[in-house]
């Protein structure tokens, strides 16, 4: 990586922490104990986002095993203050205890005390989060977990895949909102995708809006097992198309 582009890619982890742990914030109210301040809690302002929050929490964790190392203080000290707030007060106590660890790690970076770690060459798979697939088979088998949650991750690791694969191969974006769709889009007007891809991306997609929106009637473990499997066949594919394409883009290269 040349300095530019480690610079590029550092700020762009930095800015997805900052947001995640907003978009964490967002979804919780502060509620006040008998017993005082102090002894509050925090809770999801919507009781049907308690699931989104747990997806949001996993997924913070994931990050900073990643980006800041799985032995890391951040990221040991995130799962410890995850653990203990939500034993002792509440699942959504320890999420936004997750989302101060974020920030705080974001200004040790800023400030030039810490550096994330960085992946020099990656697949799309790894890029796109084994260990998010292998967190979502994890609380499908959880019976106190809702299957949106699961839903959620998945969708997770497809968005991060579609992502990478945009930029490995240098698209453009033609949106200022990144999503789902945005990425398959540029992947599809650049011949890296099919037809049937796209197809295959608005089902998993839709299943995941499903699952982030509240509508949870329709959502139940066969479903979550099944969107599972079908990001990882999905993930499989686009590792192989991407890796054609940028051999087309070298070939192309040469001959000019």
């Amino acid at each position: 990586m040349s300095t530019d582009s480690i610079a590029a890619e550092i700020e762009r982890i930095l800015q997805w922490a900052e947001k995640h742990a907003e978009q964490i914030s967002a979804e919780l109210v502060w509620k006040e104990s008998a017993y005082g301040l102090s002894d509050g809690f925090w809770k999801a302002a919507d009781p049907l986002a308690v699931s989104r929050v747990r997806a949001q929490a996993i997924a913070a964790l994931d990050f900073l095993e990643r980006y800041a190392g799985t032995g890391s203080r951040w990221a040991v000290d995130a799962h410890d203050v995850f653990n203990s707030r939500a034993d002792n007060r509440s699942m959504e106590s320890g999420a936004q205890a997750i989302g101060d660890v974020l920030r705080q790690w974001v200004a040790m970076v800023r400030s030039g005390q810490t550096r994330p770690r960085l992946i020099e060459s990656f697949s799309i798979r790894a890029a796109s989060s084994t260990d998010l697939l292998e967190q979502v088979r994890a609380l499908n088998a959880d019976k106190k977990v809702t299957p949106a949650a699961p839903i959620m991750l998945a969708g997770a690791a497809l968005e991060i895949a579609l992502r990478v694969a945009v930029e490995e191969l240098g698209l453009t974006v033609e949106t200022t909102r990144a999503s789902i769709d945005a990425y398959a889009q540029a992947l599809r007007q650049a011949d890296v995708l099919t037809r049937q891809d796209m197809k295959d991306i608005t089902q998993m997609a839709g299943l995941r809006n499903d699952a982030a929106h509240g509508n949870h009637d329709d959502l139940d473990r066969t479903r979550a097992g099944l969107m599972e499997q079908q990001v990882n066949v999905f993930l499989t594919r686009l590792d192989d198309v991407v890796e054609q394409a940028k051999r087309v883009q070298a070939g192309n290269g040469s001959n000019g």
